[in-house]
């Protein structure tokens, strides 16, 4: 029998509640005398019918729980960082969203982009626990050699799978927004709406004031103009973003490396650290003990020897020796974190956000020492060795390099 005061259970909030929440929490943490952000996030994200509906469904699924601010001028676009469920905004061109049509498009795209990252991301953190639990086996083992290319490949693959279905989810961000504000709207209206974005799915030709447009060889929109997540749609855009110059993504802290050197990087430096731990426990617990050839294959990694040299930090930030395997042959190589002590700065750099954040490596006796620390000793099993990642489920916090301002606000021609 219900009692006088007894009150019924509420219902659980919507996913519109939900939203709404979020919303609000992120402009009370970022408003200022003049602007409130949260205002101006709730506008954007009401331009785009698609960004809009995947945010909801992303927030219903529990995937997206904030949103928080990128220090102006950080050189990305955007990221999403899965173990916070947080989508980080570039308050600068946020700010500019209101008045600026070229800086909207930009930060939809990007909104459309991380969103397709959140609905990723259990697949992602599954290929990067096959690829922790992979280093670790081979670096336990006694027996040689320690051959890392097939584990690095399919890291290497599947962040490329991911990093273009979500530039695929930033397109149809981008074909929402300009359908709603004109239902006929046709590839040149797409392409003008985010320019500086289109240009990796629109090819431009002709002459001034007679231009053709027409989506890039081997992608496949549907009538309404979207673009389907299909298996040949991604290996494309993998083409056409993922297997960008390093020119062009300027990718890691140094601004140098494109996304296969990005991710190989990373890789590497697990690999790395797992190989120094095991090694030196070996030499100092068994005398028969024969240290291993460890083996990438980097030819078909598609890696680079001297940015990854720029790019990895061992725990001891000492060198690793290795074989390149490269074309059926075996030629002795080293990693060398000190191979570049100073390298030139990039113009606008992208931060690693989960490189920069404090790292730890899980020990056998179940404590953990910080990765910069002098002490080594070898990994427990996979246990917990998702601590590896440095406080991330991915190498990249799922981060999008932003673009320059003029291809906001030009449209380049592709040719």
């Amino acid at each position: 029998m219900t009692g006088a005061n007894d009150k019924p259970n509420a219902a659980p909030p919507t996913a519109e509640q939900k939203l709404d929440k979020i919303i609000k929490d992120f402009g009370h943490a970022n408003k200022t005398a003049n602007n409130n952000p949260g205002d101006d996030l709730a506008t954007l994200l009401d331009a785009s019918p698609d960004l809009k509906k995947r945010i909801l469904d992303s927030v219903d699924k529990g995937f997206l729980t904030k949103f928080q601010a990128l220090p102006a001028n950080s050189g990305t676009g955007g990221s999403y960082d899965p173990s916070a469920k947080a989508i980080n905004v570039p308050m600068d061109v946020l700010q500019k969203a209101s008045t600026s049509e070229r800086s909207k498009g930009e930060l939809i795209f990007v909104m459309g982009h991380e969103i397709q990252h959140s609905f990723n991301a259990a697949a992602t953190r599954k290929i990067t626990q096959d690829f922790l639990d992979g280093t670790t086996t081979l670096a336990k083992s006694k027996a040689s050699p320690h051959d890392y290319t097939q584990v690095t490949e399919n890291f290497i693959q599947a962040s490329r799978k991911d990093e273009a279905s979500a530039h695929i989810g930033g397109f149809n961000a981008i074909v929402s927004q300009a359908r709603k504000d004109n239902p006929k709207a046709t590839l040149e209206d797409i392409y003008s709406t985010a320019p500086g974005r289109m240009q990796d799915f629109i090819a431009v030709s002709g002459t001034p004031g007679n231009d053709n447009y027409a989506m890039k060889p081997g992608l496949a929109i549907d009538a309404d103009m979207s673009m389907p997540y299909s298996q040949g749609n991604i290996a494309t855009m993998g083409k056409y973003y993922f297997d960008k110059s390093a020119k062009q993504s300027q990718l890691g802290a140094n601004g140098n490396l494109d996304y296969t050197n990005f991710y190989g990087s990373w890789a590497v430096n697990v690999a790395g650290n797992n190989e120094k731990a095991y090694q030196d426990y070996y030499h100092k617990t068994d005398k028969k003990y024969a240290t291993p050839e460890v083996q990438f294959d980097m030819k078909r990694l598609g890696l680079q020897q001297d940015l990854i040299n720029q790019n990895v930090k061992f725990s001891d930030n000492k060198t690793l020796s290795y074989v390149d395997t490269s074309d059926g042959k075996k030629k002795p190589a080293i990693f060398d974190p000190n191979a570049h002590p100073n390298p030139a700065p990039p113009v606008s750099p992208v931060t690693n956000h989960a490189m920069a954040r404090d790292s730890k490596l899980d020990l056998i006796d179940g404590t953990s020492v910080p990765v910069n620390s002098s002490k080594t000793v070898p990994l427990s099993s996979a246990k917990n060795s998702a601590d590896l990642l440095m406080g991330d489920d991915t190498p990249s916090s799922r981060l999008l390099r932003s673009v320059p301002e003029s291809l906001r606000t030009d449209q380049p021609k592709l040719g």
